[in-house]
């Protein structure tokens, strides 16, 4: 792939059959449903992708299946969550080979790195990859936010082509527009909530979770955003918050996952040992979904 990943991408939700293998049909169904929608890439096996709970078989075969229905032009980047640098330039090796254009690589979590270690560790996986990375900045998971010296340093690396940026921290973003302003590098948000004022800072898109629930709504707002057509922006970011903030209340990455369920796309199956959600918890999500104007398939069960 040439050039930079912008615009509007999937952070790929990861169907499940009743066994917990990978449910290829729904799979196709759901990548047929984004494609429609001109997305500009697909972003497997993150955290919206349940990765860090799948084997590397499984994130494999996620990474396969995309390339396999992707048009050219259209981004596949895989997560690389991993704590040593050996399983992840395994993951990297194995999604070059299932066909990945790049990847999105979080810091080593557990221990709290200083600058410097996680500087370090992404120029020697940026060193030994056969893909161009991106940075993935999730500190609410990773409890390491990478600090805008180490992300100004890693820009200039041509091999770093980017960032996904999950803090949901403005000024963190804006900091990071600035200290790589000039350097082919891309930020993208990872926030639903904030792609309109990330958008007018600057920002190059956003992989987000709610693109595999209402495409239509993400890829019209950032158009807008592109248009400068601000009252349009503004209210569909507002209805697009509203959806975002039904499916957080239902958990994440479940309630993601049980909203496609609820529009006939897949099933609601988590990986273990994330929940799945059925029963009350399912109705009650069908119903807030409803009442911000998500239509719901008429004979799902509860």
């Amino acid at each position: 792939m040439s050039g930079l990943p912008t615009g509007v991408m999937a952070a790929l939700v990861t169907p499940l059959d009743e066994r917990g293998n990978i449910d290829r049909s729904s799979l196709e169904r759901m990548l047929e449903r984004l494609l429609s929608c001109s997305l500009s890439g697909i972003c497997p096996v993150g955290s919206t992708g349940e990765g860090p709970l799948l084997d590397r078989d499984s994130r494999s075969q996620m990474t396969s299946i995309v390339s396999s229905l992707l048009p050219q032009g259209v981004w596949n980047i895989p997560a690389v969550i991993s704590n040593t640098l050996g399983d992840a330039l395994a993951d990297i090796e194995t999604y070059a080979g299932a066909g990945a254009h790049a990847v999105l690589v979080t810091a080593p979590f557990y221990y709290q790195h200083s600058p410097f270690a996680v500087a370090k560790w992404y120029e020697t996986v940026a060193e030994r990859s056969s893909l161009p990375i991106l940075v993935y900045n999730i500190p609410s998971f990773t409890k390491i936010s990478v600090s805008p010296d180490v992300v100004a340093s890693l820009a200039r690396d041509s091999r770093v082509i980017g960032m996904k940026d999950s803090s949901r921290d403005l000024e963190y973003f804006e900091t990071i527009l600035d200290v790589t302003r000039g350097m082919p590098f891309s930020l993208l948000t990872g926030s639903d909530t904030l792609l309109l004022a990330s958008g007018i800072l600057g920002g190059s898109g956003t992989i987000a979770a709610s693109v595999n629930l209402v495409p239509e709504i993400v890829t019209a707002l950032w158009n807008a955003i592109l248009a400068q057509e601000w009252q349009t922006a503004r209210e569909l970011q507002t209805e697009l918050m509203a959806i975002v903030s039904v499916c957080r209340r239902a958990g994440f990455p479940s309630g993601w996952k049980a909203a496609l369920y609820l529009l006939g796309l897949c099933s609601a199956n988590a990986v273990f040992p994330n929940p799945t959600l059925s029963g009350a918890s399912l109705e009650s999500l069908a119903m807030e979904l409803e009442s911000v104007g998500v239509v719901m398939k008429k004979d799902v069960q509860w």
